[in-house]
């Protein structure tokens, strides 16, 4: 248990050097902090509603202004799995609820400022050369708004309907997880 517990102090300090890295390279480019540990809601119409409407929220860890006048939300990551490249971040579902937040002017002290998009700051990256991976999430256009709106409306009936299909996905069939089938959520946007 004690070389656990080393373990895991000196993966934190790693963690906090690699912060440290991008907090002071920020800094040193110009950049400005807007906020952090922000909280927004924003409505999204559904047709039917009735008195239950639907509302995207979330809490983002940091609002940033870039040295060009561009706002970028930053959600911070500490997993040793998650994506390192702006490809695979382009749909991710937490960036463009974080995106919708800005464009409907859900996020504080934003107001009248230039979107810079969303992206990830990953401090364990694949890449044993780098100290961290930014891949980003370009800035939201109006299509790529009313995309992300429509797949949080057929989400919403999805969740109000009597039932579910459950897709028959690959981890269903491994064979070592003997049937086990989860639902997946993402915590802070669900």
């Amino acid at each position: 248990a004690a070389w656990r517990e080393r373990a895991e102090r000196t993966r934190a300090r790693d963690l906090v050097r690699r912060l440290a890295t991008y907090l002071r390279r920020f800094d040193d480019a110009g950049g400005r902090l807007i906020g952090a540990e922000r909280h927004f809601e924003v409505p999204i119409p559904v047709d039917d509603a009735g008195e239950h409407g639907a509302v995207v929220s979330g809490d983002i860890d940091r609002v940033e202004l870039t040295p060009s006048g561009r706002v970028v939300i930053v959600d911070l990551k500490t997993g040793k799995n998650e994506p390192q490249t702006d490809a695979k971040v382009a749909d991710n579902p937490q960036l463009a609820a974080y995106q919708l937040a800005f464009a409907s002017g859900a996020i504080e002290n934003t107001e009248g400022l230039a979107p810079g998009g969303a992206k990830l700051l990953v401090l364990r990256p694949t890449a044993a050369t780098k100290d961290y991976a930014e891949p980003l999430q370009p800035p939201f256009d109006g299509e790529a708004r009313d995309a992300f709106v429509e797949r949080v409306q057929r989400a919403v009936g999805v969740m109000r309907g009597g039932s579910f299909a459950a897709p028959y996905e690959v981890h269903c069939r491994d064979e070592f997880s003997y049937g086990l089938c989860r639902i997946h959520t993402v915590a802070p946007v669900s």
